[in-house]
This record gives C-alpha cells, structure tokens and sequence, in this order.
C-alpha cells in the first residue's frame, strides 16, 4: 500500500467519523433547554480545543519526529501533501561517524519537481504527517468517548447500604445547615460541569442528581 493509499483510506476515516460526532453532538444540543445549549456547546467546544493540542504535540513531536528518526517510513504519509503530484518523493539516508565508533544517520525527504529539480520537503513531510497522526489518535479518543462508543464515559458508583438508623436523625444546628447547603451546591455544580463536558451521560446525571438531593 502506497503513502497516497494510506493517506487516502485516512482522509475517509476521518471525514466519516467526525461527521457522526457533530450528528451526535447536534443531537445532544437539540434535547437541551434554549438557556443551556450555548453553555454546553462552548463547553464541548473548549474540551475539543483542548484535546486537540495535546494529541497535536504527541503526533508531531513524538511519534513524526521521535519516532520518525528510528523508522523513517512512519513519516512518508506526510509525503503526498508536502510533494503533491506529478512531483516524486524520495527518502534519502546517509551514514557518518563523528567520532571513532560513534556512528549516526542523516535523513532528508527530497521532492523531485517534474523538471528534474529537487527540493528538501523533510520538515513540511513531517509536519503533516505529525498533523495526520494527531487527528486519528484525537478521533479514537472521540470514538472511545460519549459521542462515540461510550467506552470510557464514567458510570454511576452502586450505593452502599446506609449507616443510619431508622428515627436516629438529629437535628442539625444552623452553621450546620448552611454548610450543608452550600456543599450541596458545589457538588450539583460539579456534577453540572462534568454533564456539560461529556464525561457523563443523561442518566447518570440525572441518577447522581437524585442522589445528592436525597442525601446531601
């Protein structure tokens, strides 16, 4: 299978994926209140912005040029956008010592022009291919998640049998009270903002809901 092959089947896998992410995420603020929906999508918003940054260092400066260096042929899926056709692409390795026993490898990715020119295209070949690798590994993330196959989407804790006796409540003073109610409030908060980021689903926030209300 050719660079251009790879980079083709990849093109397809990401347009299919990422347009049945927005399907789900357009879903998902159709079902909220009119109030909420500009919230929540600017949350999701921020989560991919975020995701996205770091899948971008890993992919290019990890695994284009890290691991790049070691199997060069890892960066050639860069090599059709930074050598586009009728232009050739060559990968060229060249050995040298430094020092006596002490040997290393130089590499370059040539463009040959169809005049029989040749450009260096190292850095732009592993640029996109840093950059292709970051959307694929930032599109399994998304697949693993809630707006794909919910893998790692967190479920809701059993409830462990109660420790209260039946008619043991007491009565609670009002510095008490008003720290419980404030608790409350920074747990349904909490609760709220991992709804809104997509970590959890509506029927485990609306469980988890239940729960603080009925035992704050």
């Amino acid at each position: 299978m050719t660079a251009e092959d790879l980079l083709r089947w990849a093109a397809w896998f990401l347009l299919a994926s990422w347009a049945f992410f927005a399907l789900r995420i357009g879903l998902y603020a159709a079902e909220l209140p009119a109030r909420e929906r500009a919230r929540a999508l600017r949350g999701i918003l921020l989560g991919l912005v975020t995701v996205a940054i770091g899948w971008s260092f890993i992919g290019i400066v990890f695994l284009s040029i890290g691991m790049g260096a070691i199997f060069p042929t890892l960066a050639l899926i860069g090599a059709p956008l930074s050598c586009p056709a009728p232009g050739r692409f060559e990968l060229f390795s060249q050995g040298y010592s430094y020092r006596p026993g002490q040997h290393g490898t130089v590499r370059e990715i040539y463009c040959r022009l169809p005049g029989g020119e040749r450009e260096t295209v190292t850095f732009l070949t592993l640029l996109y291919a840093g950059l292709i690798y970051s959307a694929l590994l930032m599109t399994l993330t998304m697949w693993a998640g809630r707006f794909g196959l919910r893998i790692l989407v967190l479920k809701p804790a059993t409830p462990g049998p109660s420790d209260r006796r039946p008619g043991a409540t007491a009565r609670p003073s009002t510095g008490t009270q008003a720290g419980r109610t404030g608790g409350l409030e920074s747990r349904l908060r909490d609760l709220k903002a991992l709804h809104e980021a997509g970590l959890i689903d509506d029927g485990t926030y609306q469980a988890r809901q239940l729960e603080i209300l009925r035992d704050p």
